[in-house]
């Protein structure tokens, strides 16, 4: 991680904990080669209930106060945290200012309750998060919202935060960020551009490779080839089907799917709209 080209910093790595002595210990560990520790506070899915972790510290406030003193206390790298608002705008504000108080450099926000699980039913509250930004004297990055590039702008004009977040979206479209569309956001516009099309199965291709340099579990990969693959998979269900149907998958089946598809005709493309805006934009938030 040392040898990390410019473009990768700076590089933040993200723990899920409960115990402060097992944090400190694991963050020890990745110190020398990151330039962030960062303590996922929002994770509200069941394995974090499982767990306690997550969003489900929100109900111990104290320890999670606790986990963020020992390593800002400890370590020589500065300490995020990762959080979601509570249904009470005060109780934000006020979690999110005992972060600030325990040594939180940097506070990323995501808009929903804890039980706002489903992004596409729930929007987030940006307004939460411009009070929090309001609120504390640290950075704060704003999350929820966020599916295509003018989102990021108008999110940044809206919160006054100093970046955005981007989770199930960057999923379904790894290219977000270089201002590429997905068709459910494109489609009926007279505003297509025609140059700077992406095929959302190249991205699926480049994905594999990386992961058969830098292997993850199998589980992992299935979960993002139906992000990836979601439109193409409505209209070739018959594909999706088999995909379920492989109790061990083989890079050489994913790659051989992703010929299948093409093969029927199926093609899902990334717009890039306006794409000299999208690079001046990116421009500036890298600067």
């Amino acid at each position: 991680m040392k040898n990390l080209p410019p473009e990768d910093r700076p590089l933040f790595v993200q723990f899920c904990a409960n115990d402060p002595e097992i944090l400190l210990n694991a963050a020890r560990r990745v110190e020398p080669y990151c330039d962030y520790v960062d303590i996922n506070l929002g994770c509200p899915q069941r394995i974090a209930r499982r767990g306690n972790y997550g969003a489900f510290l929100m109900d111990n406030l104290p320890l999670v106060k606790s986990l963020v003193e020992k390593l800002a206390l400890n370590l020589n790298v500065p300490v995020s945290c990762k959080i979601r608002v509570f249904p009470n705008l005060q109780d934000t504000i006020k979690y999110a200012k005992m972060l600030e108080d325990a040594g939180c450099s940097l506070l990323a926000v995501h808009g929903r309750t804890r039980d706002e699980k489903d992004g596409k039913k729930f929007r987030a509250d940006w307004n939460a998060i411009k009070a929090v930004k309001n609120a504390l004297r640290i950075p704060v990055l704003a999350n929820g919202n966020v599916r295509h590039m003018e989102d990021v702008q108008k999110c940044l004009e809206e919160t006054g935060c100093e970046g955005v977040l981007s989770a199930e979206s960057l999923l379904e479209n790894p290219a977000l960020f270089a201002g590429f569309r997905t068709a459910e956001w494109i489609v009926g516009s007279e505003e297509i551009s025609k140059d700077g099309n992406l095929d959302q199965a190249d991205l699926l291709v480049e994905y594999l490779k990386l992961c058969e340099k830098y292997p993850v579990p199998w589980r992992m990969i299935r979960s993002h080839v139906h992000k990836l693959l979601g439109e193409w998979f409505r209209i070739q269900p018959g594909v999706r089907e088999d995909l379920n149907a492989q109790n061990r998958l083989t890079f050489e089946f994913l790659y051989n799917l992703v010929d299948r598809l093409r093969e029927l005709g199926v093609r899902i493309p990334l717009y890039k709209k306006d794409a000299d805006d999208a690079e001046i934009l990116a421009d500036d938030l890298a600067s």
